[in-house]
């Protein structure tokens, strides 16, 4: 799928999207997948706050307006996240490909090696931190989302934790490959702060959801 200059999922049909994802071929896998139920997440959050703006019984109009804003922004990111972890994959599977028939040849392998297992780890711990952040809106939107559309905000709020706990698995993956020690400490690190942030707010979400319902 490509759109303009520069390779992209958002171009084509959802259709062959889910066809691409059930192929044999390795992309798009767990994270790039991840990340566009990640968007679609914070999507369903936007839509509830765009309905319930433009009501005449709107709950802090203005608040809801900075918090759509803020939520486009990071579905943007979002977007770009589900492609960069195709970029991080091919970037690594073509250092993998590289010549080692020399010692020249095999440290110049290593340190591709290095850099493309940095960047495939880089890329999912940077959508997860933008999951986070979407968790984090769609736990502020509760209280300014309108009755009838409410459960869009909590269907957001399981898709945007499920995308989590699904890139998560990516940096699980890719975190023995890093031969920086201390990079691998600090990214281990960030990982768990990650999903035990999100696992939170995900669960105050959720249960704030179910007890507007249950009024």
């Amino acid at each position: 799928m490509s759109g303009g200059s520069e390779e992209t999922l958002w171009s084509g049909s959802l259709a062959d999207f889910c066809e691409a994802t059930a192929s044999g071929a390795p992309t798009p896998g767990g994270g790039s997948v991840a990340g566009v139920c990640g968007t679609l997440g914070m999507g369903l959050v936007i839509m509830a706050l765009e309905i319930s703006v433009k009501r005449k019984d709107a709950v802090e109009p203005e608040r809801t307006k900075g918090l759509i804003e803020k939520g486009r922004g990071v579905m943007k990111e979002l977007r770009g996240d589900a492609d960069a972890d195709v970029r991080a994959f091919r970037a690594y599977m073509a250092a993998l490909k590289l010549p080692k028939e020399t010692e020249e040849e095999k440290q110049a392998r290593r340190e591709a090696m290095e850099g493309a297992s940095r960047g495939a780890t880089e890329a999912p711990l940077l959508a997860a931190r933008h999951m986070v952040e979407g968790l984090r809106l769609a736990d502020a939107a509760v209280s300014l989302t309108h009755a009838h559309v409410l459960s869009d905000v909590g269907a957001g709020a399981g898709l945007m934790e499920g995308a989590l706990k699904a890139v998560l698995f990516n940096v699980d993956v890719n975190l023995p490959s890093l031969g920086d020690l201390e990079l691998r400490r600090a990214m281990g690190e960030e990982r768990a702060g990650l999903a035990r942030e999100g696992g939170e707010v995900a669960a105050m979400v959720l249960g704030k959801v179910a007890e507007r319902f249950a009024r």
